[in-house]
């Protein structure tokens, strides 16, 4: 994408270039999408200040999910979350870090110097990611899942189960919605959600 500038991947100005732009999207003017022609952000979504995507190894968002201040998704693997979800915080979804058993690990240096441990993450529908809970590469977070505040996610979690920890441990369970409560999302017009 030759000619962009810094700005055009800031706030709304980000909109045009995503690769799929549901409706009724709200990006706040200091969040930031990187590489946006590999992301889908899909209807109702709202991506707060300084909130720092990477949608580099691809980017699928759901409906009406929630990116709050100072969460980051760190592209490289691809990164699949459904609809409903909260990334609380600070949260952090880490698709590609440093392989720190390597000898270097700056990005400064040519491809042949470091390595990156590449892995996709995939958030099922009503996932909760707790405030400065890290995701790391290769998991997946089963449906209506709680990743507590600051925990560590290593391994695949069950869905609607409540973890805690560093690395997390089931530490609950959490009531799943009934007919009623899906009768009244589904009749939901998501293009007057704001």
């Amino acid at each position: 994408m030759e000619g962009i500038k810094y700005t055009d991947i800031m706030g709304p100005n980000v909109l045009d270039k995503l690769k799929y732009c549901g409706e009724n999207i709200k990006i706040y003017d200091l969040a930031k999408i990187c590489n946006p022609q590999w992301a889908e952000i899909d209807d109702g979504c709202m991506i707060f200040d300084y909130a720092f995507l990477d949608a580099r190894g691809g980017l699928k968002i759901g409906k009406c999910s929630i990116f709050a201040w100072h969460c980051l998704i760190e592209g490289g693997g691809h990164i699949q979350i459904g609809d409903r979800v909260l990334i609380g915080p600070g949260a952090k979804l880490l698709g590609s870090p440093y392989n720190y058993h390597g000898v270097y690990v700056s990005q400064a240096l040519p491809e042949e110097a470091f390595s990156i441990n590449l892995g996709n993450i995939t958030i099922g529908n009503d996932a909760y990611i707790c405030a400065g809970a890290v995701v790391l590469p290769g998991v997946t977070i089963g449906e209506g899942a709680v990743v507590g505040a600051n925990s560590v996610v290593d391994r695949d979690l069950k869905p609607w189960t409540i973890y805690h920890g560093n690395p997390v441990k089931k530490v609950g369970e959490r009531e799943r919605p009934t007919e009623e409560h899906r009768k009244i999302i589904e009749s939901m017009d998501w293009t007057k959600h704001f």
